[in-house]
């Protein structure tokens, strides 16, 4: 996936990574290989770490 195309974190200024937690307390999952209105990738965040973990699991991310 282009690095262009993917929404910064505002707090490192670099692609979100997996298991970041945002202020409400979601977890930053993935990127989608889908563009959104804007011109970004789609996101995939979840509700908890629970979800979080349940997921990328399933989808064999590397949680190092």
């Amino acid at each position: 996936m282009d690095n262009q195309f993917k929404r910064l974190n505002k707090l490192t200024g670099e692609p979100f990574q997996p298991g970041f937690i945002d202020e409400s307390g979601r977890v930053f999952l993935r990127y989608l290989n889908k563009h959104s209105n804007d011109g970004y990738y789609l996101e995939e965040w979840k509700k908890d770490m629970e979800s979080y973990l349940k997921k990328s699991k399933e989808l064999n991310i590397n949680l190092d």
